[in-house]
């Protein structure tokens, strides 16, 4: 049997839907892709789409079809092995394909239990080594850390609000949130030392992040003396509207541009 492309997920679900006469685990996995995978960003689709077509490949070549009871926990666990030691895939590589199989073969299994049971259960994840940090040394953190007090205490245009961009840069230094994450927050989200129900990226959910003393302290003077305690996002603008990402990109842009010239 031919390897076959999957289909783009804008296809009418009730034409991907498989039948018992020619069921196969090519359209199951259209199916996933247009009710459940397009939930997701267009990347993240297009990294699905990507994992699933090179499954579907060795599986038709491993199988010799794509009926889905051909898809047992044996043949995702050489899936994976033919990664790490034919292709010698990262890890990372690895894990991320693994999670994509696993949220499909899961959400398959709901639909039409496989005769082998969950193709993907109590198959763990490869170990990834901590990476190297690549991140700001402790010397360019104070450089930028000096900069934005500065900032603080320095005569700003009127658009500028020093105070909320000190607070925005600590929060982001101490907690590792993407701007975007930290622009969907509301006030009532922080209480004492933590963010709470944080949504990252996909569909996860941190129940606490926590936030240190300067973070803190700088968010708190910002919210006495600038926001004051009205509903609505945590940082905002001088109307007290959401920040667009451009605004904290001109911000940290700002603070960068005073640490150097200084």
């Amino acid at each position: 049997m031919g390897k076959k492309a999957l289909v783009p997920a804008s296809l009418h679900a009730a034409e991907l839907i498989p039948t018992n006469k020619h069921e196969s685990l090519v359209a199951w996995f259209n199916l996933y892709l247009t009710l459940e995978g397009a939930a997701g960003s267009a990347n993240t689709l297009d990294a699905k789409k990507r994992d699933l077509s090179h499954f579907l490949s060795f599986f038709v070549n491993a199988t010799g079809g794509d009926h889905p009871d051909q898809w047992t926990r044996s043949l995702t666990a050489h899936y994976l092995r033919q990664l790490v030691r034919g292709e010698r895939k990262s890890p990372t590589t690895v894990n991320r394909r693994l999670a994509t199989l696993r949220h499909t073969a899961n959400w398959v299994h709901r639909q039409r239990p496989f005769l082998a049971g969950n193709p993907c259960s109590r198959i763990h994840e490869l170990d990834v080594d901590d990476p190297e940090w690549k991140g700001l040394s402790d010397i360019e953190v104070t450089r930028l850390k000096s900069a934005a007090e500065q900032l603080v205490h320095i005569n700003c245009r009127r658009n500028q609000m020093p105070i909320r961009d000190f607070a925005i840069f600590l929060v982001l230094l101490h907690t590792g949130l993407r701007i975007s994450v930290l622009l969907e927050l509301d006030l009532d989200q922080y209480q004492a030392k933590h963010l709470l129900n944080v949504k990252r990226k996909g569909k996860k959910v941190t129940r606490k992040v926590f936030l240190a003393k300067d973070a803190r302290e700088s968010l708190d003077r910002y919210i006495d003396e600038v926001r004051g305690t009205g509903l609505g996002p945590l940082v905002a603008s001088r109307t007290g509207k959401r920040l667009a990402r451009q605004n904290v990109d001109d911000a940290l842009k700002r603070i960068a541009k005073q640490a150097h010239a200084r």
